[in-house]
């Protein structure tokens, strides 16, 4: 329903409309967008399709395993622990994140090229963005839709928070759950769930499996944040306070619109809303929600200090974000041509875990010693020596969700471009234990060509020809305990070297 249309239809409508500018009528109109989203979540027929899409038994059956270890005394009931068991189940087994896709002809990471006009079926299914993207090395073209309906996600399975957040809050309202879509206007999506045991609005982050912790955005993410609003069958309601301690800075960021503004929309689109609810559950709504907004009037507090960056998404897109938390570099080491190196245009780099040392081959000197001496930044990583069985590896440290660790290899000093590179970066995994491997060609913002461990042991490759330099990362993540991911593993009496990085250079064409 456009803008004109939907607020005639209101008692508020003539007084926004009178005093309202063009970018607050943006405004209101994104707000209704949402709102189309949510009544799309109302349909019984697709209701009942994702029931049967949901292991509800099983998710049942763990949730009451764990209520019966909980203490008799506890405020937590089933309906609450199966909304965890949904939460995991629907990150680890049901929905997929959308980086950037892979060429499935060249298996190589495409590149961003823009946005592309949707075509009527994308309308169709309320995708009104469609990302392009080009395979670099056969130029064939890819489209990634940014679908908002609930069916089609259903069987997409795949996105980003957008996609993440609608499909788990459509999941949520199919298991008998009052949920809402909540939106925040820097750029993500969440769900929050009303627990009758609580007798309050649970905050529920999909994408990062985690419930119940409202300010990990803006403490664990440094985000600032300016409009979070929450979107259900029922009201649409501004919960901002819910995620921010600094009321008085949030609101100097909320620019967008006049507060009063605000609060008419508000009212006008709730009126709506509740005109069709019953008169003894509009009383019940009502009551909820002074509830609620008398709980927004003092700041909340944060309950301890464990807040970390967001994990979902590629390391590149977090950074880009600036949600990765406190990746900074704590050694900011950077590998550059010694005059030998530029003689023979060469350069030879290792490391051994055994002896914790790094080597230049080119002069047979030690470049450095402790793993991070050379490392030009480091985040939850650790150098564990298991005496018992005589082994030495890098993990993430123990209670971290993912560890990196980035080298940066600069050639600007001279007159060569690097000509070939071989790699021989060794990793092992345990259980469910990822390690990707990420190099970041030249020394701009370039987007990473990702590698999986097999690719790089070792690797040979002309791909970074012509480029004078190259930042290269291990990410590791996943498992069930921080030693399912291990780079550089090997024998404390070990002579080999797990890490290698060779480099032969051109010189520059005059």
């Amino acid at each position: 329903m456009a803008f004109e249309e939907y607020i005639k239809s209101t008692s508020m409508g003539g007084h926004i409309s009178q005093f309202s500018s063009p970018s607050e009528k943006k405004f209101l109109n994104q707000l209704l967008d949402k709102i189309k989203i949510i009544e799309l979540f109302q349909s019984s027929a697709l209701q009942k399709y994702a029931f049967r899409l949901i292991p509800f038994e099983n998710l049942k059956m763990q949730a009451t395993l764990k209520l019966s270890l909980l203490p008799e005394d506890s405020d937590i009931e089933l309906d609450d622990l199966v909304i965890l068991e949904l939460l995991d189940w629907f990150k680890n087994s049901f929905f997929k994140w959308m980086d950037v896709p892979k060429c499935n002809a060249c298996d190589v990471v495409t590149q961003g090229k823009g946005y592309l006009s949707p075509t009527a079926e994308d309308t169709a299914w309320c995708a009104g963005t469609v990302e392009h993207f080009v395979c670099p090395t056969c130029c064939k073209s890819f489209r990634f839709p940014r679908y908002n309906h609930p069916c089609k996600l259903l069987n997409t399975r795949i996105g980003r928070c957008g996609e993440w957040a609608i499909c788990f809050t459509f999941l949520c309202i199919c298991l008998g759950y009052e949920a809402r879509l909540i939106v925040d206007w820097t750029d993500h999506l969440w769900t929050e769930i009303y627990s009758e045991s609580r007798n309050k609005w649970i905050h529920c982050d999909p994408c990062e499996n985690i419930c119940d912790r409202p300010l990990m955005y803006e403490i664990g993410w440094k985000k600032k944040l300016s409009y979070v609003i929450a979107f259900s069958e029922y009201e649409v309601q501004d919960v901002t306070w819910r995620y921010t301690c600094n009321f008085k800075e949030t609101l100097k960021r909320r620019t967008l619109c006049r507060e009063s503004f605000l609060l008419q929309c508000i009212y006008s689109v709730n009126e709506r809303l509740l005109s069709r609810v019953q008169i003894e559950k509009k009383k019940y709504l009502m009551s909820r929600r002074v509830q609620e907004l008398t709980l927004f009037l003092t700041p909340p507090k944060p309950e301890s200090d464990n807040y970390t960056g967001r994990t979902s998404g590629s390391l590149l897109w977090r950074l880009s974000r600036g949600e990765i938390g406190s990746l900074v570099p704590q050694s900011s080491y950077i590998f550059t041509l010694s005059s030998k190196d530029i003689e023979k245009k060469y350069l030879h780099i290792k490391y051994s875990c055994s002896s914790d040392k790094y080597f230049r081959s080119s002069d047979h000197s030690i470049e450095g010693e402790g793993w991070t001496s050379c490392t030009f930044s480091h985040s939850n990583v650790f150098r564990k020596v298991e005496k018992d069985w005589k082994m030495t590896y890098l993990a993430r440290t123990e209670g971290s969700s993912e560890g990196i660790v980035t080298w940066k290899f600069d050639f600007e000093n001279c007159d060569l471009v690097i000509k070939n590179l071989r790699l021989n970066l060794h990793s092992e995994v345990f259980d469910s234990g990822k390690v990707r491997w990420l190099i970041f060609p030249g020394l701009e913002n370039n987007q990473p060509i990702i590698y999986s461990p097999n690719d790089v042991c070792p690797l040979e490759t002309q791909h970074f020809r012509g480029t004078k330099g190259f930042l290269l990362s291990a990410e590791l993540s996943g498992g069930k305990s921080w030693q399912h991911s291990q780079i550089f593993r090997q024998a404390l009496d070990s002579v080999t070297f797990p890490f290698e990085v060779e480099i032969h250079f051109d010189k520059i064409s005059s």
